[in-house]
């Protein structure tokens, strides 16, 4: 599978338009801490996965908000965008 990142950028795009014009501007996230799997164990469907950790929703913002007031983005921080891009999504259902 290939996708382009223009493409990403529309559907991000998309997403978000569709809560704003839904009237939701902020999300209250009760939760922080989740379980981690390693991308080895979360990509193979014929095992399952025998070891976690634990990602914290907070951490992973306070990253990115770093990274981007220094100016010193790196693609790695799609994952912690990602886990909080997941937590909203659970939250604001519909």
């Amino acid at each position: 599978m290939e996708i382009s990142i223009s493409e990403l950028r529309e559907m991000w795009e998309s997403l978000f338009l569709h809560l704003e014009k839904k009237g939701i501007s902020n999300v209250m996230l009760d939760i922080d801490y989740y379980w981690n799997v390693s991308p080895e164990q979360r990509y193979n469907p014929y095992e399952e996965p025998k070891e976690m950790d634990l990602g914290q929703l907070s951490e992973d913002l306070k990253n990115l908000r770093e990274m981007i007031e220094q100016d010193r983005i790196i693609g790695y921080s799609l994952v912690w965008l990602s886990t909080l891009t997941r937590a909203v999504g659970e939250k604001v259902i519909g």
